[in-house]
């Protein structure tokens, strides 16, 4: 077996990008104008919409009124009716008394325009209601199903994937595989909330780690996190790994805050090492260890592989439950760690490209295609790897040259990047030969 030195890598673009070696702690140097011209010529579009928030979900708001003599211990909102449909999926859930008013915030796909609610009693039976995704306020007085049990004895949970570039902050190869997982969110009692992680694919072939940022919530403001049954990401982990989170303590202070302790935001640990986490039957001779890409090429061969994903479940205790009705997905902020020189760098979605959790580095302005995406469902088929996510440039006589993994025209990933209004569903359509 091929062993790989446990090494920070060193990227280096000539005559593109002049990045000095510094220390975490300083600014990147890089020359600006050759970086924007560099991003341009490898773009896999034309153009970018420049108001693109790349978000296919959006939190909403709905305030509820829970009939009397009902009994309902919980308020449930569904995807689809959870009484007849075993697609139905949870996407929010609070605790509730009969005749109260109350608001509960979810986080609703851009393609959901019809969502349902239901009353849960002590018995467990369902009263449920539909209303329109887009509607403010909502009640019970003309259910759908009234005392019913659901179709499911347990919820399928809604999860988004989280598809990331490692590249930060040099442009990457718009496959999106080089870190895939699925997170979901469920509201499991009164001052607690369940986060369910799987990670789905490793496309890289340098160490990366992976957490997730309490937006708006103090490390002072959790009680604790728990790995259920005890199973974590990061058994056994060699001593090596521990170069991008310090340790396997699940419950992390970001550096963001007052600068008193507990004041910084509360980070959750995923896995320290991605490599590590997903690949099996791993041999390590003085800690060190071959990095192969894990499920993102159909080939066996060096150096790639396949294994199943793998999940761990955590339960975050907060000390109050001041807010909870409103935490949603676009109130969390999954990112990945990596190596960029002598650099440690973080890479964030989008809206929270500037969050800087851990570590220090100058931010990068752009208007192009961003390092990571968040799609709303669990159930997405990421590119192989080599296969862009979706190319759209216009040839000389002005007709679009479109290949990759999303290329379906009038539903493809560049049209969506060119208009953020358009091709909003560009994730249901697949390129059967270039996905997972």
């Amino acid at each position: 077996m091929k062993i790989v030195k446990f090494n920070q890598p060193i990227l280096i673009i000539a005559a593109v990008m002049v990045i000095s070696t510094i220390s975490c702690s300083k600014e990147l140097d890089y020359d600006k104008e050759k970086f924007e011209k560099y991003r341009k010529h490898i773009s896999p579009v034309d153009s970018v919409d420049w108001n693109h928030t790349w978000q296919l979900a959006v939190s909403r708001t709905y305030q509820f009124t829970v009939n009397a003599n009902v009994g309902a211990q919980r308020l449930e909102i569904y995807s689809d009716n959870p009484i007849t449909s075993t697609e139905a999926e949870l996407m929010g859930r609070a605790y509730v008394k009969d005749g109260e008013q109350l608001t509960l915030s979810v986080s609703v796909p851009n393609l959901l325009t019809t969502l349902y609610a239901a009353l849960v009693d002590k018995d467990g039976t369902y009263t449920v209601t539909s209303f329109g995704s887009m509607e403010h306020y909502v009640d019970f007085t003309d259910p759908i199903a009234t005392k019913q049990k659901p179709r499911l004895a347990s919820p399928n949970i809604m999860a988004y994937t989280y598809c990331y570039e490692e590249s930060f902050p040099e442009a990457g190869d718009y496959d999106f595989n080089d870190l895939v997982m699925r997170i979901g969110l469920e509201r499991t009692g009164q001052k607690q909330i369940d986060v369910h992680l799987t990670l789905s694919a490793v496309g890289s072939q340098r160490q990366i780690a992976g957490a997730i940022r309490l937006v708006g919530y103090r490390y002072q403001d959790i009680d604790s996190v728990v790995a259920k049954g005890g199973k974590t990401l990061n058994v056994n982990v060699p001593k090596l790994s521990y170069g991008l989170l310090p340790n396997d303590k699940i419950l992390q202070e970001g550096k963001n805050g007052t600068g008193k302790k507990g004041t910084g935001e509360a980070v959750i640990n995923l896995f320290v090492d991605a490599h590590w986490a997903i690949g099996d039957d791993i041999l390590t001779i003085n800690d060190e260890f071959e990095r192969k890409k894990y499920n993102v090429m159909r080939s066996f061969e060096d150096p790639y592989d396949q294994t199943y994903a793998k999940s761990a479940d955590f339960t975050i205790y907060f000390k109050n439950e001041g807010g909870l009705n409103n935490l949603t997905h676009e109130m969390i902020d999954p990112f990945i760690m990596t190596y960029y020189m002598a650099n440690r760098i973080e890479v964030h979605l989008d809206e929270f490209r500037d969050a800087q959790t851990f570590y220090n580095y100058d931010a990068i302005e752009y208007k192009d295609i961003p390092w990571a995406l968040k799609i709303p469902t669990r159930y997405f088929q990421y590119p192989l790897e080599g296969c862009q996510i979706g190319f759209r440039k216009r040839t000389e006589d002005g007709t679009p040259a479109m290949f990759g993994a999303y290329m379906t025209l009038g539903h493809s990933f560049g049209e969506w990047v060119e208009n953020q209004k358009d091709c909003q569903d560009w994730y249901q359509y697949p390129t059967a030969n270039q996905v997972w």
